[in-house]
């Protein structure tokens, strides 16, 4: 191979190398950021409880939202939450709504049906002690405590799909945090009646609870923490403890609050 031949083969090396570059160069030039993909919904209807916030997420979306619903006197004002993947709902009364999400980026809108209900909290009995007076509580029953349209303070309890007893309760909150039941004989008793039957127990158990007692049957206790955007990872903890036996009740709950 002759001088004149390598330097002619360099010649051309160099020159396909440049036009590869600025092939590569007008490529990356043109490349643009691929537009956002509309948000979307893990279903079209949701079913949350009243006087409690609950996050709904998505997925997708632009990151710039309006959200409008359709009657604010039961959903409140909702928002999309900072994480830019969830709608913040704090509903104000049951009944049924209607809640639209409009994505600014990508010009779309999605709306969703959302049904609130009565608030009420569900904690699975998964121990008893011997020697607790109780209502008649069984390992495995649901104590459910409900808040009424009304702003009643039900409690239920429950043994798969039947209703045991009906009854009321309350949290007294003073040197010592104490739960009672309000037991009646009879269900059709006067609002004003006494209750037949009433259990005291010493109330303990994860700070979550408190917390969501406080805030979702509006005892407005002092010192304790707004549930505002906490996800509340369950299972929550609750303990009844009779003052005379020591003996517990123990219960769990594990309260969906992020859909």
């Amino acid at each position: 191979m002759t001088p004149n031949m390598t330097i002619q083969h360099l010649r051309t090396i160099l020159a396909a190398i440049c036009v590869i570059a600025a092939s590569a160069f007008t490529s990356c030039s043109d490349d643009k950021p691929a537009p956002p993909v509309p948000l979307e919904f893990a279903s079209t209807d949701y079913t949350i409880r009243t006087n409690i916030a609950t996050m709904i997420n998505f997925k997708n979306g632009s990151g710039k939202y309006e959200v409008e619903v359709g009657d604010p006197h039961i959903l409140g004002a909702p928002f999309v939450n900072i994480h830019g993947h969830s709608v913040y709902v704090s509903p104000l009364s049951t009944g049924n709504s209607t809640l639209t999400v409009k994505d600014l980026g990508t010009g779309t809108e999605t709306t969703i049906g959302v049904s609130v209900t009565e608030l009420f909290m569900e904690f699975i009995v998964s121990n008893v002690r011997e020697g607790v007076p109780h209502p008649g509580i069984e390992k495995g029953d649901e104590l459910r405590f409900i808040r009424t349209a009304d702003n009643k303070r039900v409690l239920e309890l429950r043994r798969g799909d039947r209703v045991i007893t009906t009854g009321k309760f309350d949290i007294l909150m003073g040197q010592k945090v104490k739960m009672e039941f309000y037991i009646w004989d009879d269900p059709d008793h006067e609002e004003s009646a006494a209750p037949d039957t009433t259990y005291s127990y010493l109330m303990s158990g994860s700070q979550s609870v408190f917390i969501l007692f406080n805030k979702g049957f509006d005892f407005n206790w002092e010192k304790i923490i707004d549930c505002r955007g906490s996800s509340h990872a369950g299972p929550m903890v609750l303990r009844l403890t009779d003052e005379s036996t020591r003996f517990e009740i123990e219960a769990n709950c594990e309260l969906q609050l992020i859909l």
